[in-house]
């Protein structure tokens, strides 16, 4: 099921340059820079970067000349492959993850909580690189959950450049002083089952704590997770996507991974998780 799943996303995110509609006429969910429907996804940008999607079809996209390759896949690799996945049933997480052993270790939290700053780092201490960002889950099989390999190139801030010594690429977009980044620990490009989940955040002040979530808090957390949620709300009934949520409570190991980002400490704090990662504790 999981080779379909890999072949699905392969076949639906399949890119051409060519017309985009103004509008879906059956949406779900619209606001002024997308619409969303039960088998079709429009994106319409400020800059006049437009994409279309239809299931069955792949993805359509038009461009004005000022409009670079590199903000072409900041867009597709982003919002547009999150839907795909909500609408051809698989679960986006807004995560980055390294593989190790045979199963997926993925990072989440807040948008500039470092996701991808941590797992460039790790790539730097031997862990493959496995996705950059958006972490798509296969959960239509009941015994397990499988995670699809995801983007090979990572995007990372200036700073977060000085952080990791790794080397800037093509920059993301003329107006954002980040840079796509090529993993230096290799690349998991199979699918593998999802086995902890990092919650980051920065509650500690001078060292790297990991807490293990329990209870309804795995629930609550599980819930942050979720890649473009609206997305998922507007094409999930309620009843599912709390059954999704408790899947994830009930199957996998979930931990909150505190840990200062000073730049005097960030060695230590990637030193901390790799060793947990690779002791299992």
């Amino acid at each position: 099921m999981t080779e379909d799943a890999v072949a699905l996303m392969a076949r639906e995110t399949a890119l051409i340059e060519g017309d985009v509609p103004a509008s879906l006429a059956d949406a779900l969910k619209h606001s002024p820079v997308y619409s969303l429907s039960r088998d079709a996804f429009l994106l319409n940008l400020p800059s006049g970067l437009k994409f279309h999607y239809r299931q069955g079809r792949g993805v359509a996209f038009a461009r004005p000349a000022t409009v670079s390759d590199s903000e072409v896949d900041l867009f597709f690799n982003g919002s547009v492959y999150g839907a795909i996945a909500w609408i051809n049933g698989l679960v986006p997480l807004h995560a980055s993850a390294i593989g190790h052993d045979g199963t997926v270790h993925g990072f989440t939290g807040q948008s500039g909580a470092g996701k991808s700053t941590l797992v460039a780092a790790l790539g730097s201490c031997g862990f493959e690189h496995f996705c950059d960002d958006v972490l798509v889950l296969d959960m239509r099989d009941a015994a397990e959950i499988i995670c699809l390999p995801g983007h090979k190139h990572m995007k990372l801030w200036r700073d977060a450049l000085a952080l990791t010594g790794l080397a800037a690429g093509a920059q993301v977009r003329g107006d954002l002083d980040k840079y796509f980044v090529a993993p230096t620990g290799g690349i998991a490009d199979s699918p593998l089952p999802l086995g902890n989940l990092y919650f980051l955040e920065e509650r500690s002040r001078d060292a790297p704590i990991l807490t293990a979530l329990s209870g309804a808090e795995r629930l609550s957390y599980a819930r942050t997770a979720f890649y473009r949620p609206h997305f998922g709300a507007a094409l999930t009934e309620h009843r599912n996507l709390f059954a999704i949520l408790a899947r994830l409570g009930g199957r996998i190991t979930m931990t909150r991974f505190d840990r200062p980002r000073r730049r005097d400490v960030f060695a230590a704090g990637v030193d901390f998780i790799a060793l947990a990662i690779r002791t299992g504790s």
